[in-house]
């Protein structure tokens, strides 16, 4: 479906921007910030590539960075509060191996044959609740079949939500177990299984919201 066609996930909303976000963003948009593939230097993406999609504060993304600083990571992001904020971390932290996608995630999949990923988060998008708004959820067959294309053999992508009726569409996607196969969380590596709890997720478990999660693994 083109671009002009397709119902974006989101709805850019404003939020509030702290004066800490707001001097990151003005010192470090230039160097971190992209927008589309073309914008990436091919001397920048290492032998393994990451993408966290929709990263919030940037505490999933920032820690990837840490804990494996010879993989290159991409977070997506359209809401300014949330890059600021990993701008911040990015600075606070020297961390030299992310990029940061503010623009349409499935947009720069599409449009993008140079890069294939080895691993792909997605945590908690938005799970459009009112029943006339579940065809913008951003997980859905056509997405899968993106991610088909675009996710290495034996690459992840792990999805969560905190949303029982978003899960339970996911869940009724057809796999194709030729290509997907599902995996349990202790099957994964190390620093995924240490992976830590965001804001965003402590505070669901402190509302005791249920946490649904699926991993896939790429076996062709």
């Amino acid at each position: 479906m083109r671009e002009k066609e397709r119902l974006k996930s989101f709805v850019l909303r404003k939020g509030r921007v702290t004066s800490n976000q707001k001097r990151a963003i003005q010192d470090l948009w230039d160097e971190f910030v992209i927008f589309e593939s073309s914008d990436l230097q091919k001397s920048w993406v290492q032998e393994k590539l990451a993408l966290d999609i929709g990263f919030g504060a940037g505490e999933t993304t920032a820690y990837l960075s840490r804990a494996k600083p010879n993989m290159s990571i991409i977070g997506a992001e359209v809401y300014l509060s949330g890059i600021g904020s990993l701008l911040s971390k990015i600075r606070n932290e020297n961390l030299q191996n992310i990029k940061i996608l503010n623009s349409d995630v499935v947009a720069f999949l599409e449009n993008n044959d140079a890069y294939f990923f080895d691993l792909v988060l997605m945590f908690y998008p938005d799970p459009w609740p009112k029943r006339k708004h579940h065809k913008r959820r951003l997980f859905k067959d056509d997405f899968l079949e993106l991610l088909n294309k675009k996710v290495k053999k034996e690459g992840i992508f792990y999805f969560k939500t905190d949303w029982q009726h978003y899960f339970d569409e996911v869940m009724k996607i057809e796999l194709d177990s030729k290509t997907w196969q599902v995996i349990k969380k202790k099957e994964l590596e190390d620093y995924l299984i240490k992976l830590p709890q965001t804001s965003f997720e402590l505070k669901a478990m402190e509302s005791k919201r249920e946490i649904f999660e699926l991993i896939l693994k790429k076996i062709n």
